[in-house]
């Protein structure tokens, strides 16, 4: 039987379909799953649920620790990742938040969720105090890069994007190859990919370039005895 349930992203409700099976409520997102795979082991779901419950609660500690367990158990279920982004949203935990939802996105790109889970990304995002994109993306990406030494030269492809840090710029979605490089640093090259609806951050740490070697000094002379 299928029902609606409220869940909260900080200060908003977001509703969501949910399936019950004997009793025991799981989302809906969990359980999709192609026909030849495998049903949700009932360990999985009982961890997912209580996840979302306390997360419900506020005890985000709790929902925490249930929905790590339910993604060990099957990484690739974008419902753990997605509830484990709002748990570390509550808990100011920008960076966590960001990843849980790119992987969420990542592993679900079709999902009903999907707006609000972009919507999740982009607040988490502006939580760390990162820079948005200046309009909306709709199904377009952007992508902003970050390194260790101000001034390093971006390049995608064949264009050059400017120098670090790059504000985010608008790209076409998908897996980007790109150059980093700065007189006296090597070069970085990185595969990044970029999903629509979001802003894809790109932070490169550059290494010292090797500096040439020093020539030996040559010994002194020794002074003749006496």
């Amino acid at each position: 039987m299928e029902i609606s349930r409220g869940v909260r992203y900080g200060s908003r409700t977001v509703r969501f379909a949910v399936l019950s099976f004997g009793g025991v409520v799981v989302a809906a997102g969990l359980v999709a799953r192609a026909s030849a795979q495998a049903p949700v082991p009932a360990a999985l779901t009982r961890e997912f649920q209580a996840g979302v419950d306390a997360y419900r609660l506020g005890k985000y500690d709790e929902a925490r620790a249930h929905l790590d367990k339910a993604q060990a158990m099957d990484p690739k279920l974008p419902g753990p990742h997605r509830f484990l982004a709002a748990v570390a949203q509550a808990q100011h935990r920008w960076a966590d938040c960001i990843a849980e939802t790119k992987r969420a996105l990542q592993l679900n790109p079709q999902s009903k969720e999907l707006p609000e889970t972009r919507k999740l990304h982009a607040d988490c995002r502006a939580g760390d105090g990162r820079p948005a994109y200046s309009s909306e993306l709709g199904e377009g990406a952007a992508i902003a890069v970050t390194a260790n030494v101000s001034g390093a030269t971006v390049r995608i492809g064949s264009l050059r994007y400017g120098g670090t840090p790059v504000e985010p710029r608008l790209i076409k979605p998908g897996v980007l190859e790109m150059d980093i490089d700065k007189q006296g640093y090597k070069p970085a090259h990185l595969t990044v990919e970029a999903l629509p609806g979001i802003v894809t951050d790109v932070a490169v740490e550059l290494a010292l370039a090797d500096a040439k070697p020093t020539p030996p000094v040559p010994p002194s002379p020794a002074k003749p005895s006496r």
